[in-house]
């Protein structure tokens, strides 16, 4: 199998949109994708995702995390796929939670990683999404 990191090249252009309101989350994600060539978005909160859906091209994923202050990341996701269902969404979480692979999966979410987050396996996760 090839190296999602030599590989990361595939996410070169693609859009993805990261919701999470830690701040060291959205430097630690930008600084482990910008070698990527991705366009990368941030929003800290539903609201500012409620807006940036309603007012910008649809993201080729969308990266959110479970926690946020004024929702659950994924209940959220679930409300945007219902009325948007192209998009790709992949939670991310520092929390383990028993059950949450199968709630993103029963909610369509494509994935869901765990801090501390793996560059490898975040990159193969996305590049799969993305395909």
């Amino acid at each position: 199998m090839s190296d999602p990191v030599n590989n990361a090249m595939g996410l070169a252009g693609k859009r993805i949109l990261i919701v999470d309101d830690d701040t060291v989350s959205r430097i630690f994600l930008r600084e482990l994708l910008v070698q990527s060539g991705a366009v990368l978005d941030f929003v800290r909160n539903g609201y500012e995702l409620q807006k940036y859906i309603g007012s910008n091209p649809e993201p080729d994923v969308i990266l959110i995390d479970v926690k946020l202050p004024d929702a659950d990341g994924v209940e959220l996701a679930a409300q945007l796929l219902a009325k948007k269902p192209g998009l790709r969404v992949v939670a991310e979480t520092a929390y383990a939670i028993e059950g949450l692979d199968e709630k993103c999966r029963d909610y369509g979410l494509k994935g869901c990683v765990y801090k501390p987050i793996n560059k490898d396996e975040l990159l193969k996760l996305l590049l799969k999404v993305v395909e």
